[in-house]
C-alpha cells in the first residue's frame, strides 16, 4: 500500500507539469485548402480570423490594448490572378503554390501593440515571417512554385539551322517558349496543351498554358492566345517581372519621364521599373515607344540584364558562328549567351593555393594572384610557388581581377562598407579606392535608387568580379531595389565592366 500512495503521489506532482507543456499554434481550413504549424508559437500567442479568403493572425496579448494584426494569408482563386491587381503590389508576397490557388502573405506594415507588449508581438511576428510562413504552410494540392534560373550559359534561344534571326520581331509563342526555358517548370510536361483556343498542335502550346496557369502570361477575352502575335515594349516590361511574380519596384527621388508613357498608361508603373532596374531603357529622343513590337536582340539582352547575364562587353571570338549574325551586331555577345554558344571566360584552376586563401585568378598557365586574409601574393610558375606582395590589403578580399601584372581590382568588405573595391597601378606596393569617384560610385553601384548610401549600401547581398576577356571585367553587384520594407522577393542585379585603357580604368557602358 505504501509504495501505491507513493506512485499516486508522484503522478499528482508530475500531473500539472505534463499539462502545461503547450502544443505549438496551428490552423487548418478544408475550404481554404491549407494547414499551418508553427513552432514556438502557442494559442496564447497567436489567434486567427477568417474572413471569406483572407486569414488574420493577431497576437492575442495586443488584441485588448490595441489592434494585435500581425498579417494576413490571402487565398487567391484562380491561381493565375496572383499577378493581377490587387495582389501585384508590394504588400503581398506569394508563400506557396496549390494546383489551383496561390498563397499570399501580406503584413500590414506597423507595430500594431502597446509598449508592454512590444517585445512579445515582435517574437510572434518574426515567427510569422513570410519566410518561415513558406516552410510552414503546407496545401492541401500543393503544386510546383516555378522559379527563375540565374545560371549562366543556359540555352533559352535556340538557334535554328545555324540562324538566329536577330532583328525579327518577338512573337508571343516565342516568348513563352524562352521564359519556360528559364524557368524551372517541374510539371510543364503535364500542363494542357489545349487551354486556349488557337493552339492545338502548336510547339508552344505546353509553355503558353503553363505560364498561363500562373499568371504570367494572359491569352484574349476570346480565348485564344495568338501565338503569332508581336510582343511589344510594354508587354515584356510587365512580362519580366511576372515570371520572378514580382510586383514593380519604387525608387527614391525623381523618375525619368517618358513623354509617350503617361502616369494612366496601363503597363506605366512597369516600364518605369524595368528601366529604374536597368532592364530596359528609353531611346536617344526620350521616347520609350511602349507600343513597338520587341526584337530577338532587345528582349534577349532585357532578360539577361534582369538575369546579370549582360554579355555586351565580352571579349568575342572573331569567327561567325551563326549565319545571320554579323560581328559587329550591337547585340552579338547577349544573343550567343541566350544561345548557349558563347565561350567561356573561366581562368585556368591553380596547381596549389596559399593557405587561407579567399579569391584568386590566373591570367594564364603561369601568372596568378591570390589574396589570403589582408595579403596579397603573386605566382609566375603556375602556382607552385607564391611570393607575398609589398603591402597589405586594405579589405578583406571576396574576389580579385588583374589586367596585367601592374593594374589590378579587389573587391571585398571592410570596416564600413559590404562592398568595397580598390585598385592598383603598380603591382600591389599601393592601393587606392575605386569608389572615391563620385561618378565611379554612380556607375557601379545604384545609389541613385535610394536616398543615402548607408541605405544602398545596407541593401546589397552580393558583388563579384567576372572575367570578360583579357581587358575587361564585370562588376555585378545584387541588391534589393528600394521600396517598402515588406517588398523583399525581388533580388536586382546592376552589371558593369571595367576595362584597362591607356594606363587608367575605364567604366565601360551597358
Amino acid at each position: 500500500m505504501k509504495r501505491c500512495l507513493c506512485c499516486l503521489l508522484a503522478c499528482l506532482l508530475l500531473t500539472p507539469a505534463i499539462s502545461a507543456v503547450s502544443e505549438p499554434f496551428s490552423f487548418e481550413s478544408k475550404e481554404l485548402g491549407f494547414s499551418l504549424t508553427v513552432p514556438g508559437l502557442t494559442d496564447a500567442d497567436v489567434t486567427t480570423e477568417v474572413t471569406g479568403s483572407r486569414v488574420d493572425l493577431y497576437h492575442v496579448p495586443s488584441q485588448a490594448d490595441g489592434d494585435g494584426l500581425i498579417g494576413s494569408i490571402q487565398v487567391v482563386i484562380p491561381r493565375s490572378a496572383v499577378t493581377a491587381p490587387p495582389y501585384n503590389t508590394p504588400a503581398y508576397r506569394v508563400l506557396a503554390m496549390g494546383t489551383d490557388r496561390a498563397f499570399l502573405w501580406k503584413s500590414p506594415g506597423g507595430v500594431n501593440t502597446t509598449p508592454e507588449h512590444l517585445e512579445s508581438f515582435v517574437r510572434a511576428a518574426e515567427l510569422l515571417s513570410a519566410e518561415v510562413l513558406r516552410e510552414a504552410l503546407v496545401p492541401h494540392q500543393p503544386d510546383a512554385w516555378p522559379k527563375l534560373s540565374t545560371q549562366s550559359r543556359r540555352t533559352y534561344l535556340p538557334a535554328e539551322s545555324g540562324r538566329i534571326r536577330p532583328d525579327d520581331p518577338l512573337t508571343r509563342g516565342e516568348l513563352a517558349q524562352m521564359l519556360c526555358a528559364l524557368l524551372d517548370a517541374e510539371n510543364l510536361g503535364t500542363a494542357s496543351p489545349t487551354l486556349f483556343s488557337d493552339l492545338s498542335g502548336r510547339v508552344c502550346a505546353r509553355a503558353a498554358s503553363y505560364l498561363a496557369s500562373y499568371g504570367i502570361f494572359s491569352g484574349y477575352d476570346d480565348g485564344t492566345f495568338r501565338s503569332d502575335a508581336p510582343v511589344t515594349r510594354a508587354q515584356l516590361a510587365v512580362l519580366l517581372h511576372r515570371c520572378q511574380f514580382a510586383p514593380p519596384a519604387g525608387r527614391y527621388g525623381d523618375t525619368v519621364a517618358f513623354p509617350d508613357v503617361p502616369e494612366e498608361h496601363w503597363a506605366s508603373p512597369y516600364i518605369y521599373s524595368a528601366c529604374t532596374l536597368g532592364w530596359m531603357n528609353g531611346g536617344s529622343d526620350g521616347a520609350f515607344r511602349p507600343d513597338d513590337a520587341v526584337t530577338q536582340a532587345q528582349a534577349v539582352t532585357a532578360i539577361n540584364r534582369m538575369l546579370g547575364r549582360d554579355e555586351s562587353s565580352t571579349l568575342l571570338p572573331e569567327d561567325a558562328i551563326l549565319s545571320d549574325l554579323s560581328a559587329d551586331h550591337w547585340a552579338r555577345g547577349n544573343l550567343l549567351e541566350a544561345a548557349g554558344l558563347l565561350p567561356d571566360t573561366d581562368c585556368v584552376q591553380p596547381v596549389r593555393l596559399p593557405d587561407g586563401t579567399s579569391a584568386w585568378y590566373f591570367a594564364d598557365a603561369a601568372h596568378g594572384w591570390a589574396a589570403a586574409g589582408t595579403r596579397l601574393y603573386v605566382t609566375s610558375n603556375g602556382g607552385k610557388s607564391w611570393r607575398a606582395a609589398d603591402a597589405v590589403l586594405p579589405l578583406t578580399a571576396s574576389d580579385l581581377f588583374f589586367f596585367s601584372s601592374n593594374t589590378g581590382l579587389v573587391l571585398g568588405s571592410d570596416e564600413e562598407t559590404t562592398c568595397s573595391l580598390w585598385y592598383t597601378l603598380d603591382g600591389g606596393r599601393t592601393w587606392d579606392d575605386f569608389f572615391a569617384s563620385p561618378e565611379s560610385l554612380r556607375l557601379c553601384l545604384p545609389v541613385d535608387q535610394f536616398p543615402t548610401e548607408a541605405s544602398m549600401y545596407a541593401s546589397l547581398h552580393s558583388a563579384s568580379l567576372r572575367p570578360a576577356g583579357g581587358d575587361t571585367v564585370y562588376l555585378t553587384v545584387r541588391y534589393r531595389p528600394y521600396d517598402s520594407i515588406y517588398f523583399l522577393d525581388l533580388e536586382s542585379v546592376r552589371q558593369t565592366s571595367i576595362t584597362f585603357e591607356f594606363a587608367s580604368l575605364v567604366i565601360g557602358s551597358r
